[in-house]
């Protein structure tokens, strides 16, 4: 074969490269909104909407570095700042500038949109080991309106570059939002960390690899039965009960292992949700088979005089909270769980589960408490 052909055939697999790549994604993009590698120049910032109002920039796929307002329950408006990298915060460098570097992840309550600066719980966190004079600095890497596969993915993509010591998991609600609903997948949780990051990179720049391991997810997911758990709010959408009988626990194993490869504690914190706390303090010395059973038949069922909002919530709750007992022995895991205390007072909530700065307070405090002798 001529220089002229294999040059003429070159060309050919990479425009057919091309098109594949830019039909993938026009796919992804009216599927997801999102931007591939190709697109990723000519996207533009926009103004999204979510819980709060923030410029979304495509090309990072992160919000942009700026100073946004966000009005709480109360009517108060918060000011917020978020970093260069795109998270809460001010700046930091990626090499670490105390002895200690903890990075906290979870959803708006880490994020603490609510609450000023200096009272989120990451911040109060922070006054907390500076009041006592320890060398550690805190990360918060809290995202509203995200969930622990987020969680898992900010880990392996960038948040583990930043060489933290201890990494903190506060992540329930969000979870059960959005990672319960769709494809269900049993995690290779021995999966080599390099492949694990090249995965990942070509997921989120390459849409034809991004649609054919959807592709395959979806596959897969079809060859694991669940039952399925209406949502409190759409009789449309379903849950998979897998996810709470392994899937849930089967993303923390994942991010453990990997943060026990590179010497990182797992610091595991029980979110408390305030609904009937006389009720859901019941729901203690229940086991995970016997809430999953709950939930299985809760439309059928008087659960205590609540609504099916509230009792949803109730169980779920419960459920992914005792996950993290399953961790107790694990050698890098520390689990944390301020329930009891903060559900002494409903003052501390503005609803459900977000928190007010005074439970913010509490919970910083009580992060405080278990984690100080790690930082000695």
């Amino acid at each position: 074969m001529s220089i002229k052909s294999n040059i003429i055939n070159f060309f050919l697999i990479i425009i057919s490269l091309f098109l594949i790549e830019i039909i993938a994604s026009a796919v992804i993009y009216y599927k997801e909104k999102k931007f591939g590698l190709i697109f990723k120049p000519f996207s533009s910032i926009e103004k999204r909407i979510v819980t709060y109002d923030v410029n979304w920039d495509h090309t990072k796929n992160k919000i942009v570095k700026g100073i946004y307002y966000h009005t709480n329950a109360d009517g108060v408006k918060n000011k917020y700042v978020i970093n260069s990298k795109g998270f809460r915060g001010d700046e930091f460098n990626n090499n670490k500038n105390k002895n200690y570097r903890i990075i906290n992840f979870g959803g708006s309550v880490t994020m603490g949109l609510e609450s000023s600066e200096d009272m989120t719980y990451p911040a109060q966190l922070q006054s907390l080991i500076l009041k006592n004079n320890l060398n550690a600095e805190v990360i918060n890497m809290g995202m509203v309106s995200k969930s622990l596969n987020y969680i898992r993915d900010i880990f392996i993509s960038e948040a583990i570059n930043y060489k933290p010591d201890m990494i903190t998991i506060y992540s329930n609600r969000n979870s059960t939002m959005y990672d319960s609903v769709g494809t269900k997948l049993k995690k290779n949780i021995k999966q080599n960390e390099s492949i694990t990051k090249l995965i990942y990179f070509l997921n989120e720049n390459i849409m034809s690899f991004r649609l054919l391991f959807k592709i395959n997810r979806k596959i897969i997911s079809k060859t694991i039965s669940s039952d399925k758990i209406i949502s409190p709010y759409n009789d449309k959408i379903n849950h998979n009960l897998f996810y709470f009988t392994e899937q849930y626990r089967k993303t923390l194993e994942e991010i453990i292992i990997l943060s026990l490869k590179n010497d990182i504690k797992v610091v595991l914190i029980k979110q408390p949700f305030y609904i009937k706390p006389l009720i859901q303090k019941k729901l203690e010395n229940k086991k995970i088979p016997e809430l999953i059973n709950l939930l299985k038949e809760l439309r059928n069922i008087d659960f205590y005089g609540l609504d099916y909002h509230d009792s949803f919530w109730v169980l779920t709750n419960e459920i992914l909270n005792k996950h993290f007992d399953e961790f107790a022995k694990q050698e890098n895991v520390l689990i944390i769980d301020p329930t009891n205390k903060m559900l002494k007072d409903k003052s501390y909530f503005f609803d459900m589960n977000h928190l007010r700065p005074e439970g913010n307070a509490v919970l910083a405090e009580e992060i405080y408490i278990q984690i100080k002798k790690y930082l000695n």
